[in-house]
């Protein structure tokens, strides 16, 4: 196999999967590849690249459904909260990879779009569209770590469908107020 930029990011999405964030180093994926480490430098310079770039590959449903249109800011936070569930650590991940490259921005202006569509002021809408990203991130960081830890101390956790429900009834709370205030 010829080692390529999207042979290492799909190797390093295997190991996020099966080890987490934590335990998905350079060194890691090189042995997983059958590669010394600095060949992997070639490709992504750095661990905050492979992060940012495993963040984009996480994203692809999000950025598929912002090409196709016509969603509303709550369905682009589901499409969002889903592709970060897909993955272990996905939350963690896209949440490291926000104050990096485009990735804040090109959710922010999709959501901005979706809720002037709705009917939103700009300027509430841009607060909304902050407001929204950082729930569903946040939401799910918190429900992907609860899930982490109720397995490793061997207790039931909050059913899947509780968790997506909560998601959604924040989110309804969330559009409330900016419906009320337009």
């Amino acid at each position: 196999m010829q080692l390529t930029r999207e042979s290492i990011i799909s190797a390093a999405i295997d190991i996020l999967d099966s080890y987490g964030l934590a335990d998905m180093t350079m060194r890691r994926l090189a042995k997983h590849l059958e590669v010394v480490p600095g060949a992997l430098y070639w490709h992504i310079p750095n661990k905050q690249s492979l992060i940012e770039a495993i963040a984009e590959e996480i994203l692809s449903p999000v950025w598929e459904a912002i090409a196709v249109g016509k969603h509303s800011a709550s369905e682009l936070c589901e499409v969002l909260r889903a592709a970060m569930i897909r993955h272990r650590d996905g939350a963690e991940v896209v949440g490291a990879a926000l104050p990096v490259g485009d990735i804040t921005e090109r959710i922010i202006a999709a959501l901005i779009d979706a809720l002037t569509t709705e009917n939103a002021s700009p300027e509430r809408a841009r607060v909304a569209a902050g407001t929204l990203l950082n729930f569903t991130v946040g939401a799910t960081l918190h429900e992907q770590s609860r899930q982490q830890m109720d397995a490793a101390l061997d207790r039931p956790g909050v059913p899947a469908v509780q968790s997506a429900r909560d998601f959604t009834d924040g989110l309804s709370l969330i559009m409330s107020g900016v419906s009320v205030q337009r």
